[in-house]
């Protein structure tokens, strides 16, 4: 750093004055945009992407994990909706995983929140936050325009940017990482196509194994010992989920920028490995890595309550829960040793993981950061620890925070989120549609 800085003083232009104002258009942005929309909200949706959807979509997360206990589907009205509208088969609430077609995805996404009569912008990033003690006026956005900055106005704000930008901005307290302050591990998610589907039998191949043989002769700069895999998403295409990139900080420019062009250079020997030792992948080709970097941890904004391992290990219920959930607690290996992937095993597996038809209770005051007044989280930013954040923020968990904070923010009296009864929002969500 240089050390100097410069004074910026301008008038920004206020495009938008609406009743809730959703910044992230991610699985939890949408949903939270729908609800209030729905719940009769005025409501601005803005996302820095060209498209909705985060991780599932930009992202090519390959599939949706956690949708239920073996019994139920457990994201919430909204989880079904998606469902639905993806044509996932029946059976998504026992399955390990559901699998996305990310375009397809895409489409989905864009007529919800068409249909719900929101303002929504994409391409426009969140730059900055007006707040005055304790309540948010106005978030900034910066766009492409001839304006390249605006702002927008509204009586309650929703955080939904995953990394927890608007609350911290706005004087929120935060954590990051574990008691160490090391974060869980970020992935850059890949397509690939030329794939033998049926040379290949996910269950059946000893993909550890052949994983293991790799490192051991070499193919392998980094021992990545933890490896989801390649998972079918089309005829012939694969949507892979593996490479991890440790310590990467998503609130720390430099790391970002190092994590991005460490991957990109490890990808090439995935492909190797993928080629030469794995059946059915002999004629694989890489067709993209992900326009978003898969981060799996950045700040945690504290609420009125936080979630904690404790509360898991109990099957804690709450009063003011706004739905239940159930995914095990899915710490991917803090680095690359042997040990750690065991202790992932462990806790994933066994340890940490419920039995079919058991799941935890999600409380309202997770959603409220305790020192603002007029702003709600949602994703994978709500008020927990490292381990309920590894269980909640996959795709299902980010649609029940996402909907319950949307439908909290439109009936919360004057924009004061404390005064919305729990036992309302779970009213109004389970009427929709």
């Amino acid at each position: 750093m240089s050390g100097q800085a410069i004074e910026f003083r301008r008038e920004v232009p206020v495009r938008h004055e609406v009743d809730v104002c959703v910044v992230g258009g991610g699985a939890a942005g949408v949903a939270a945009a729908a609800a209030a929309s729905r719940a009769g909200a005025s409501v601005f949706l803005g996302e820095a992407t060209g498209c909705f959807g985060g991780l599932g979509t930009a992202g090519l997360v390959p599939a949706f994990c956690g949708v239920g206990n073996g019994v139920s589907v457990l994201g919430g009205p909204f989880c079904n909706e998606i469902l639905k509208a993806m044509d996932i088969p029946p059976g998504a609430e026992s399955r390990e995983f559901s699998y996305i077609d990310a375009e397809k995805l895409k489409r989905v996404y864009d007529e919800i929140v068409v249909e719900s009569g929101c303002i929504c912008s994409l391409e426009v990033r969140l730059a900055a936050v007006v707040a005055e003690s304790g309540r948010v006026e106005a978030a900034l956005f910066t766009e492409c325009g001839d304006e390249s900055l605006f702002a927008v106005k509204a009586s309650v704000f929703i955080d939904a940017t995953g990394n927890g930008d608007l609350a911290a901005w706005a004087g929120a307290d935060f954590a990051i990482g574990n008691a160490c302050g090391v974060v869980m591990p970020s992935t850059l998610c890949s397509s690939w196509s030329g794939i033998d589907w049926q040379a290949y039998d996910r269950k059946g191949t000893p993909l550890f194994d052949l994983l293991t043989k790799a490192m051991d002769d070499g193919v392998f700069s980094l021992k990545d010992w933890h490896h989801s895999g390649m998972f079918p998403v089309g005829r012939g295409i694969a949507g892979g989920n593996f490479g991890h990139i440790y310590n990467l900080r998503a609130d720390k420019t430099d790391s970002r920028t190092s994590g991005w062009l460490d991957i990109r250079k490890r990808i090439g020997e995935f492909k190797y490995f993928y080629r030469n030792y794995v059946p059915g992948f002999q004629r694989a080709e890489l067709v993209a890595t992900a326009a978003m970097m898969g981060i799996r941890e950045c700040r945690r904004i504290t609420g009125d309550y936080i979630l904690t391992l404790d509360d898991f290990r109990k099957k804690a219920r709450f009063d003011d829960e706004i739905g239940v959930f159930a995914y095990s607690v899915d710490i991917h290996p803090l680095d690359d040793t042997k040990a750690e992937f065991e202790r992932f095993q462990r806790e994933f597996y066994t340890n940490l993981r419920y039995k079919a038809g058991e799941c935890y209770g999600v409380p309202y005051r997770v959603l409220i950061p305790s020192r603002l007044k007029n702003v709600l989280t949602a994703g994978r930013c709500v008020s927990t620890d490292q381990p309920m954040e590894a269980s909640i923020r996959v795709m299902p968990g980010c649609y029940l925070t996402g909907y319950a904070a949307g439908t909290a923010a439109a009936l919360a009296p004057g924009g004061d989120v404390r005064q919305v009864a729990a036992e309302e929002i779970r009213r109004v969500m389970n009427a929709a549609r």
